[in-house]
């Protein structure tokens, strides 16, 4: 793995205009103003361009990898940490501090760039790691398991649960630039019709010398030179 590739991911213009976006979005839908936004721009930025000197005084290709790796496991603990709190706000209070809505968000967008360059068994490594307990005491009681740890389990898949449909909420509304089931219906319909009249228009076409293609129904008009 270069460091080229690394840099790209979180360099390049699609991830730039990406977070543009979803700063103004956030910046417009809680009125924010100029110098929030920038501020939080700002955060964003230091949080790359350290992650970026980290490795740039690294030469070994290997190495590389396993600061990658940690460096992904420290941002997903953030980012679970950030949605938890967001989550206990939400219940408690009716509402979240915004602050921390963008940057979960943000940091979102980090692990979607940089979640491709790491081996899917390690990333099922790290799932497994931020949900199994560090310690596991186990209360004997008459059922085998005491009701509080029932729970405890329940509430932690629960979490698990919540936690992996807001980063599926992100990675749809980056790649399709809404995450709302009507329009990502809609989207997919649309896309299905659009194959289903392609292979109509094609379906009777031929090819002659492997230049010239007549395609069933549409006109083709033949010119002499």
């Amino acid at each position: 793995m270069e460091l080229k590739i690394i840099k790209d991911r979180l360099q390049n213009e699609s991830f730039a205009r990406s977070v543009k976006e979803n700063l103004e979005d956030w910046s417009k839908g809680f009125e924010r103003s100029k110098e929030d936004e920038q501020k939080i721009h700002e955060w964003l930025n230091t949080l790359i361009n350290n992650f970026l000197k980290i490795l740039e005084d690294i030469e070994d290709e290997e190495e590389l990898r396993v600061i990658l790796f940690s460096k992904y496991v420290e941002l997903k603990c953030l980012w679970k940490q950030l949605n938890t709190q967001i989550q206990y706000q939400n219940f408690n209070k009716g509402e979240a501090d915004p602050q921390l809505l963008i940057q979960a968000s943000l940091i979102t967008y980090i692990l979607i760039a940089i979640e491709p360059l790491i081996h899917e068994k390690d990333l099922l490594e790290i799932q497994q790691f931020l949900t199994k307990p560090i310690r596991e005491i186990l209360i004997e009681e008459p059922n085998g398991m005491s009701s509080s740890n029932e729970s405890d389990s329940i509430a932690g898949q629960l979490d698990q649960q919540i936690s992996s449909l807001y980063y599926d909420k992100e990675k749809l509304f980056q790649n399709l630039g809404t995450c709302e089931p009507k329009e990502i219906i809609s989207i997919i319909k649309s896309m299905r019709e659009q194959v289903a009249d392609l292979k109509s228009e094609m379906q009777d076409s031929c090819l002659i010398d492997g230049t010239i293609q007549f395609t069933g129904k549409r006109k083709v008009r033949i010119m002499k030179a």
